[in-house]
């Protein structure tokens, strides 16, 4: 660890608000983009930034760093994300069962009916090449693998669009059915 780093480590240990606040004007900006390429909410990467800095303020005095302060701070937001996508993998995976149960279901009621007619709409809207990659996840349950082979693009390329898919669909349905159990 630098001295520079030792020095502005014991600094905030000792509260001092000049101190964080340079910190969090140096970092700020630079976390939140590094943010937005895991996460792709605006408003969300803001959340997980500005956390981590009440983090680093409450905890200071029990905060112990080894590396550089840049370090930790980009370490801290990467696993602050990956760990927001791996429980949204883990909520979207119960939500897309819910909808695929309702969109299978013959016996649906009205409501049920409008609900996915909105869904329907809110996949619709969504950019064709997007919309595709969902489907074939989704609807034709292929594996990343198997559609990165079928549309020949990487699999990495199909995991953000995904990411994206999934994004967009939860604010298009949020505003239009105002529905918080599947959002």
């Amino acid at each position: 660890m630098r001295i520079e780093d030792k020095i502005l480590l014991r600094e905030i240990q000792k509260q001092n608000k000049d101190v964080f606040e340079a910190l969090f004007n140096d970092y700020y900006p630079s976390l939140l983009r590094y943010a937005e390429g895991f996460v792709f909410e605006g408003g969300l990467c803001e959340d997980i930034v500005q956390n981590i800095f009440v983090h680093i303020w409450e905890q200071a005095e029990y905060l112990t760093i080894t590396t550089s302060f840049k370090s930790y701070l980009y370490a801290s937001v990467r696993n602050r994300c990956l760990n927001h996508i791996r429980n949204l993998k883990i909520q979207d995976k119960h939500h897309l069962l819910y909808l695929e149960a309702s969109l299978n279901d013959s016996d649906v009621d009205w409501e049920e009916a409008e609900i996915n007619k909105k869904v329907e709409s809110a996949i619709e809207a969504l950019p064709p090449r997007i919309g595709e990659i969902f489907r074939l996840k989704y609807m034709e349950e292929k594996s990343v693998r198997e559609i990165a082979q079928q549309l020949e693009i990487s699999e990495n390329t199909i995991k953000t669009h995904l990411l994206r898919a999934k994004g967009k669909l939860r604010k298009s349905l949020r505003e239009s059915l105002n529905l918080n159990f599947f959002l």
